[in-house]
Formats: C-alpha cells, sequence, structure tokens
C-alpha cells in the first residue's frame, strides 16, 4: 500500500500521530485509559500509510456533512 490511500476522496482530511505528552493530555482530558478508546489494527493500510506504530494514538480528521468535520482518536494494537 502506498499513501495513496490519504488521497482517496472518502479517506480522510488529515491524520497524525499523538506525540506522547498529547496522547497523555488527550487521555486525562476524556478520563480514559489508553486502551478504552477505539482501536485499529497495526496492519491497517491507513496506520501503514503514516508509519504509527503499536502503542501509538492517531488524530484522524474526516468530511462530515453534518459537522464540517469530525475528529477521531485510534489507538494503534498489534495485528
Amino acid at each position: 500500500m502506498s499513501k495513496k490511500i490519504l488521497e482517496h476522496v472518502l479517506g480522510p482530511v488529515e491524520v497524525s500521530i499523538l506525540t506522547k505528552e498529547e496522547a497523555r493530555a488527550l487521555l486525562r482530558r476524556l478520563h480514559v485509559r489508553p486502551w478504552q478508546i477505539p482501536w485499529i489494527r497495526s496492519s491497517d493500510p491507513l496506520v501503514k500509510a503514516v508509519g504509527a506504530k503499536p502503542g501509538d494514538v492517531l488524530r484522524i480528521v474526516r468530511r462530515s456533512e453534518t459537522a464540517g468535520e469530525s475528529v477521531i482518536y485510534r489507538l494503534v494494537v498489534p495485528g
């Protein structure tokens, strides 16, 4: 897979890997543990395209007809 997945019209607008400090701040703000946020496998083409590793937290921005943009977070897990 190449980075073409990031260019697809139905793909995300932006994908970034949070720093450890940003991830800790997010988890504190949401009052959750890392395993409580939705997971994404390290074998997912999106994860491979951005070069994330298990343990990383991804910030994914997608287009939304109702909200304009929606931001979701995913914990990269092995698999």
